[in-house]
Formats: structure tokens, sequence, C-alpha cells
């Protein structure tokens, strides 16, 4: 982002100077454009929840536009967005699991808790697409995540090396693996 519009520019915040703000504000939207839709993808790619994605991201880059200003090179900004993204989506699943392990206490409790899913229930969901995604979910967490970055991010290997903290050949040869993993787990 040119350390989002070059570090001269400093945040607004700390120039009062409207014109610094704007070109912070320039270079942060320009920078919006470019990433949302990969953001988007990424983050999609891991709570599949159109609204909830929506939400993520918009937390991501409101965290991007408040510390953007501390990036100085370019380069590193977008890994340095991805990795608030992954953040984020942790972020989530833990306050998710959280919620999940109070609402089982309070089932258990009051002995409410659901009846088992009827076979009925997985026969419906037998399309390819659908088949493919509960797959990827039984990968390690590292395989899925390499998985979202370069299918659904669409990121180099170096730039998901810098988000995992890999190297460039690691990732690829990393990646190879968790495919080759998932077509044996899909089958015919």
């Amino acid at each position: 982002m040119q350390a989002v519009a070059t570090a001269a520019v400093g945040h607004p915040r700390e120039r009062s100077e409207p014109a610094a703000r704007a070109d912070y504000d320039s270079a942060f939207t320009a920078l919006f454009g470019t990433y949302y839709t990969k953001v988007f993808a990424f983050v999609y790619s891991r709570v599949r929840d159109v609204d909830l994605a929506k939400d993520l991201v918009s937390e991501v880059f409101e965290r991007a536009y408040a510390k953007g200003h501390y990036v100085r090179d370019q380069a590193a900004y977008s890994s340095w967005l991805f990795v608030i993204a992954r953040n984020a989506v942790v972020g989530h699943y833990r306050q998710r699991q959280r919620e999940l392990v109070n609402r089982a206490k309070v089932e258990d409790g009051l002995r409410l808790a659901d009846p088992p899913p009827q076979p009925e229930d997985f026969a419906l969901r037998g399309e390819r697409i659908g088949h493919l995604m509960e797959v990827v979910k039984t990968l390690p967490q590292r395989d899925q995540e390499l998985i979202s970055l370069k299918f659904d991010a669409e990121l180099s290997h170096v730039e998901i090396a810098r988000i995992m903290g890999m190297t460039p050949l690691n990732v690829r040869v990393s990646i190879f693996r968790a495919v080759k993993r998932l077509r044996a787990r899909m089958g015919p």
C-alpha cells in the first residue's frame, strides 16, 4: 500500500492536516478495492456463511485502517492483511466454541438435547460440491488453511509463506500433499 500512502503521510490521527487524511483515505480505499474480494473469498471459505463473512471482513478492514500506518513495506501489506483475516476467523470459532459448550451445558441440564441426525438428512447432501466441502473439513487444520489461501484467496506461494511462517517451497510441497490427501479422500 506504499505503507498506506507512504510513511511520510502518517496516520490521519497523528497529523491533523486534511491533506494527510485524504491521502491516507485514498490509499486505503485503493487497497480495499484491491484486496476485498480475495479477503472475502478466504474468510467465506473458512466460515461458509455470506453474512458472517461480510461481518468478519468488515472487522478485518476496520483493523487494517486503524493500524495500516504501521506497515512500512508494501509487499508485506497483503500478508499482514491475511494474518488479520486468519486471526478474525480463529477468534470467531473460539467464541463460537465457547457458546456451543455453554449451550450444551444448558441442554444437558435441561435434558433438551436434539436427537441425532437421521440417515435421510445425510443422503440429501449428496451433491458433489457438498461432498467436497465435507471432505475438506476432515483434513488437518493446516491443510484446510493452505487450500483456502491458495484456491479461495488465490494467493501466491510467497504470500502464503509469509502468512503461514513457511518457505515458498515448503508451501508448494504442502499444498501438493494436501490436495493429494483431498483427492484420496474424495474417492473416484
